[in-house]
């Protein structure tokens, strides 16, 4: 069964047409990367599955449950067991890299012993272990990208969705960032949908490339 199954969206935005008739599959843990140039729909289409808008036409599926339909979200974000990585990272500034991943297991409900030991593994997995009482602003921006990952991965959830999140990087740093996803990828078993419009990062991090252009897919194959 595929993580994620898209059905003939197609999606408008402020009167304008941004996605028309998507198809996808996306197999239980994949690496799939979503390729291609500003403004082709990559974001909206991670947005959709996400659940933060809902599609104008089609249904979205995850693990074979129908999350979104036409105008309608019909399981919300906080539901579909989704970690997410925004391109701005989107760390809370007054919380301390410890208390930016309690934040998530705190809202499951998870009791504090098992929030400390589910936290201390995780920063040990990206390296921060050291870090855990650091804020965001005293982090450099490969240590604020850790922490994002970390935050997104610590409820170990089935699908995680990434939105250019080493864009803003040197490219040193990004190509050790990426080897670190795809090795925690591999250890956890999520599956991966990330976005980007460079090929190289494409190369490092995709099990299966789809290319998009003007709200279509013009490509879509396993990596050779």
């Amino acid at each position: 069964m595929a993580e994620v199954k898209l059905k003939s969206i197609t999606k408008y935005l402020d009167g304008r047409l941004v996605l028309k008739d998507i198809d996808l599959e996306i197999e239980k843990g994949a690496r799939l990367v979503l390729l291609g140039p500003s403004g082709c729909g990559k974001t909206t289409l991670l947005r959709l599955i996400a659940g933060f808008i809902a599609p104008d036409e089609g249904e979205i599926f995850i693990s074979g449950k129908m999350v979104s339909k036409a105008g309608e979200i019909v399981v919300p974000p906080e539901e579909r067991g989704i970690g997410f990585v925004f391109q701005d990272l989107a760390l809370w500034p007054h919380m301390s890299v410890y208390k930016n991943l309690e934040f998530v297991l705190k809202a499951q409900g998870m009791p504090k012993a098992k929030r400390k030991e589910r936290i201390k593994k995780m920063l040990e997995m990206v390296g921060l272990k050291d870090l855990s009482s650091r804020m965001p602003a005293q982090l450099s921006g490969g240590q604020q990208q850790r922490v994002a990952l970390a935050r997104a991965l610590v409820s170990r959830p089935s699908l995680v969705l990434m939105d250019e999140p080493l864009s803003s990087l040197d490219w040193d740093l990004r190509a050790h960032l990426a080897k670190r996803i795809c090795k925690l990828q591999e250890e956890i078993g999520f599956t991966m949908v990330y976005v980007t419009h460079d090929r190289e990062e494409t190369r490092q991090l995709a099990t299966q490339v789809v290319v998009m252009k003007n709200g279509t897919i013009k490509g879509n194959g396993e990596k050779s």
